[in-house]
C-alpha cells in the first residue's frame, strides 16, 4: 500500500488575496479582537444571521441564539486572507446562521509556523464560546470550517489536544460541534504501516520545518478517535496539492472509529475549487458550479444537524447582468408544492440544441425530487420572437398549463430577422402576454444570448437593439432576465472567459454551463425570497401593452380559412428534386406551395396582423399581397441564409390592421430576388394576430 500523504509547498488562494496591502482587511460584519499576541491583534468579523435583529437603541433583541460557523482561510500557513470565505459567510448569514471570518498568524506577516496557526484557531473557537451571550450564538452549535491550511487548523481544533494559548480559560472548550472542511490538509506525516517512496519521505521531512513541531502532533489523521464532531469534507479528485487519497483515508478512519464523516468528491476539480471566481484557465467555466454545489451540500449538512430549517438557497445574485423579478417567486413556490409541473423552453437553435437547457432540466429535477416534471422543448433553429408568438399555442401550451417558461430570441431577432425596435417587442411581448393569460401564476426567465456583434456592442458599453427591447419587455412584465452579452464582456475583461472558451454564437460546454449557472442562481434567489403565503393569492392584472400591435393573440390560421387557387398545392413537396439542404423537422410536413407566378391563394381571418411562417430556399420568390381589395404589396421571401438552406422564417404582410374580419389575397410574383433560382413559395402556416388564431390544426 502506498503512503498516504500531502505535500504543502503552496496551499494558497488567489494572487488578489496575497497582494492585499493593508491589514486588517476591510470585510463585512462586526469586527472584534479575539486575541492579542505581542503587537499583533487578531480579529474576527461576525456576520449576524438574518433572524438576528438590532433594537433602535443599538442593543440586540431577544431573538433565539443562533448556530455559528467560523471560517479559517487557506494559504499554506504562510499567507492568505479571511476575505476568502466572504461569499460563504454571506450565504449562511442569509440562512440564519451567524457566520464568522477569522484571522490568524501566518509566516509572511508574523513569522510563525503551523503550530501557532493551530493555537490561534483554538483561541478563536474558545473566544466565540466565551462571548456567546453577547453575540447571541448557541455555544453548543459552533462549526469550525476552513480551506486547505485553514481546513487543517479547523480540523485540529477538534482532534488535537493541548497547544492552547497561555492565559486562556481552559474550562471553556475549544472543540467545535461540527467540522466543514474544504480540501483540508489532514495527513502531515507517514501513517503507520503504509509504504512510502524515498521522494515522499524527503518531502515529509522538509515539511517539518514549516510545522514548528513534530508533524505527527498536528496531523489530524494520526489523532482520529471516537467521539469527534460530525464532519463534512469537500475535495477535488484532481487536487494535486492535497491528494484526495489523504482525505479518503481520513474519512475511512473517522467512520471506523464510529464518527460521522462525509467526503464529497468533485470530479476534475483542482485545489481551491470551492472559491468563488478564483480558478482560471480550463477550469474557469466550472468554478461557479463547484462553488454553488459546495454551498448546497454544506446547507444540507447543517440542516441535517438541526441547525437550519427549510430548503437550501443560494446567495442573492450580486451581478448587474442578472435581474430577479417578481413573478418567478410565486411560480417556484407553487412548483415546490406540486406533484407535477410543466417547464417550457422556447427559442431558436440555442434552445433546440443540447446546451444550457438540459443542464437546467437536471438541476430542476434534483432540486425538486418530489415533483414529476414535463419538459416542453420548443426550440426551432433560425426562428425569431415573432415566430415564437405565433407558435406559442401549438408548441407550448396546447397540451396543458405551463408553470415556468425560459425564453430566448435576442440573437435571432438580431442576426436572422433584423427586426426594428417595434419588431423586437411585438413577438416577445406577445409571448409573455399569452403566457400570463394562459396561467397568471406562471413564472418566466428571459435570456439574451450573444453573437459577435452583440458582444462588441456590450464591450463598447452599449446594448444591441434586440436585447435592449427584450429587456424593456422583461421589466414591464416583472420577468427575470439574464444579459449574456454584458456578462460575457465582463468575464472577458476580468480574464475568466474568452469568446473561444464561450464557444461562439452557439455556445460550447463552457458557455452553456455559465448560462445555466446564471439561470440556476436566478431560480435559487427567487426561491430564497419567496413567500409561501403568496400561493393562491390574487394575481395582479396584466399591465397595458407596450405596443397595441404586439402579437398577444398570435396563432396559426385554421386550414378551413385558406382557399388555395389554381397553381397552389397542399401537401409535401418533392424535396429530393429541390436544391439546397433541408431540416428533418420540416420535410414531412404538409404545406401550401407554388412555383407558378400569378397563382393566387385567399385567406379569411379575424385579427389585426397577418403573415406567413414559411421555408425560403435557394429558389424562394416573392409574394404580392392585398388586404380587403386594397393595393398589392410585395413581400420578399429570399433571405441571406436561403442560398444553401430551406430557411424557416416568418414574414408579415400587415401588422396594424383595424380589428375585425379581413380577406387577404396572396399571389406568387413574377419578379424574384437576383440571387434566387426561382419563384417558389412554401408556406408552413399562415399566421394571424386575432381571435380566430389557434394551433392551425
Amino acid at each position: 500500500m502506498r503512503m498516504l500523504l500531502t505535500v504543502f509547498f503552496v496551499m494558497g488562494t488567489c494572487s488578489r488575496l496575497l497582494a492585499q496591502q493593508s491589514w486588517p482587511p476591510e470585510l463585512p460584519g462586526e469586527r472584534h479582537v479575539y486575541k492579542q499576541v505581542g503587537e499583533t491583534s487578531l480579529h474576527l468579523w461576525v456576520l449576524r444571521g438574518v433572524q438576528s435583529q438590532v433594537a433602535a437603541d443599538g442593543g440586540a433583541t431577544e431573538s433565539a441564539a443562533q448556530p455559528a460557523i467560523v471560517f479559517f482561510f487557506g494559504g499554506g500557513w504562510t499567507s492568505g486572507s479571511p476575505e476568502q470565505f466572504v461569499p460563504q459567510a454571506r450565504y449562511l448569514a442569509s440562512r440564519g446562521i451567524t457566520a464568522v471570518l477569522a484571522d490568524y498568524r501566518v509566516a509572511s506577516r508574523q513569522q510563525v509556523r503551523a503550530v501557532s496557526c493551530v493555537e490561534d484557531a483554538k483561541s478563536a473557537v474558545r473566544w466565540l464560546r466565551a462571548h456567546a451571550a453577547e453575540l447571541r450564538i448557541d455555544p453548543q452549535r459552533i462549526c469550525a470550517a476552513g480551506g486547505s491550511a485553514g481546513g487543517h487548523i479547523a480540523c485540529c481544533t477538534a482532534l488535537i489536544e493541548g497547544l492552547d494559548a497561555a492565559g486562556e480559560d481552559l474550562s471553556i472548550s475549544s472543540v467545535p460541534n461540527a467540522l466543514a472542511l474544504f480540501n483540508p490538509a489532514v495527513v502531515l506525516a507517514p501513517l503507520e504501516g503504509v509504504e512510502m517512496s524515498a521522494e515522499e519521505t524527503a518531502k515529509l521531512q522538509s515539511l517539518a520545518a514549516r510545522t514548528g513541531v513534530d508533524p505527527v502532533k498536528i496531523s489530524p489523521a494520526h489523532h482520529v478517535r471516537k467521539g469527534l464532531p460530525p464532519t463534512i469534507i469537500f475535495h477535488g479528485v484532481a487536487d494535486t496539492t492535497v491528494p484526495i487519497v489523504t482525505v479518503a483515508e481520513f474519512e475511512k478512519r473517522m467512520v471506523s472509529a464510529g464518527n460521522r464523516c462525509e467526503l464529497k468528491r468533485f470530479a476534475d476539480a483542482p485545489h481551491g475549487f470551492f472559491n468563488l471566481r478564483e480558478n482560471r484557465g480550463r477550469n474557469g467555466e466550472r468554478q461557479r458550479e463547484w462553488h454553488l454545489r459546495t454551498l448546497q451540500q454544506l446547507d444540507i449538512f447543517l440542516t441535517s444537524l438541526g441547525w437550519l430549517s427549510g430548503t437550501a438557497t443560494l446567495p442573492v445574485v450580486d451581478n448587474d447582468n442578472v435581474h430577479v423579478r417578481g413573478h418567478l417567486q410565486r411560480a417556484l413556490t407553487r412548483i415546490s408544492g406540486q406533484a407535477e409541473a410543466r417547464v417550457a423552453f422556447l427559442g431558436g437553435s440555442i434552445t433546440e440544441m443540447d446546451g444550457y437547457r438540459p443542464l437546467v432540466e437536471k438541476w430542476l429535477t434534483e432540486r425538486f425530487p418530489q415533483t414529476q416534471f414535463t419538459f416542453i422543448r420548443a426550440g426551432i433553429s433560425s426562428t425569431c420572437s415573432n415566430t415564437g408568438a405565433f407558435r406559442f399555442q401549438r408548441d407550448v401550451v396546447a397540451n396543458g398549463p405551463v408553470d415556468l417558461l425560459l425564453v430566448e430570441f435576442a440573437v435571432n431577432d438580431d442576426q436572422d430577422a433584423h427586426h426594428d425596435a417595434d419588431g423586437c417587442i411585438r413577438g416577445m411581448e406577445g409571448i409573455l402576454r399569452q403566457l400570463f393569460v394562459h396561467n397568471p401564476e406562471a413564472g418566466a426567465v428571459m435570456l439574451h444570448f450573444v453573437n459577435p456583434e452583440m458582444l462588441a456592442t456590450a464591450q463598447a458599453g452599449g446594448v444591441q437593439l434586440s436585447a435592449k427591447q427584450h429587456e424593456s419587455v422583461a421589466r414591464h412584465y416583472h420577468v427575470s432576465s439574464i444579459d449574456l452579452p454584458a456578462e460575457l464582456a465582463d468575464r472577458i475583461e476580468d480574464g475568466t472567459m474568452s469568446w473561444e472558451t464561450w464557444g461562439g454564437t452557439h455556445p460550447g460546454p463552457a458557455g452553456n454551463r455559465h448560462a445555466a449557472d446564471l439561470v440556476i442562481q436566478v431560480l435559487q434567489a427567487a426561491l430564497a425570497s419567496a413567500d409561501k403565503s403568496e400561493t393562491g393569492a390574487v394575481v395582479e392584472a396584466l399591465p397595458e401593452p407596450l405596443l397595441e400591435s404586439s402579437f398577444s393573440a398570435g396563432g396559426f390560421l385554421p386550414a378551413t380559412a385558406v382557399q388555395p387557387g389554381a397553381g397552389w398545392n397542399l401537401g409535401v413537396p418533392d424535396w429530393a428534386a429541390l436544391p439546397g439542404s433541408k431540416r428533418d423537422r420540416f420535410v414531412r410536413e404538409q404545406m401550401y406551395y407554388s412555383e407558378q407566378p400569378g397563382s393566387v391563394l385567399t385567406l379569411s381571418f379575424t385579427g389585426t396582423a397577418v403573415g406567413a411562417y414559411l421555408l425560403a430556399g435557394p429558389d424562394a420568390g416573392r409574394l404580392e399581397v392585398r388586404i380587403d381589395g386594397g393595393e398589392w404589396k410585395t413581400t420578399e421571401l429570399y433571405h441571406n441564409y436561403s442560398g444553401g438552406l430551406h430557411y424557416p422564417r416568418t414574414v408579415m404582410f400587415e401588422t396594424a390592421l383595424s380589428a375585425g374580419t379581413h380577406t387577404a389575397e396572396v399571389k406568387v410574383a413574377q419578379q424574384k430576388h437576383e440571387k434566387s433560382l426561382g419563384t417558389a413559395a412554401r408556406i408552413l402556416q399562415f399566421v394571424v394576430n386575432g381571435s380566430a388564431a389557434g394551433t392551425g390544426q
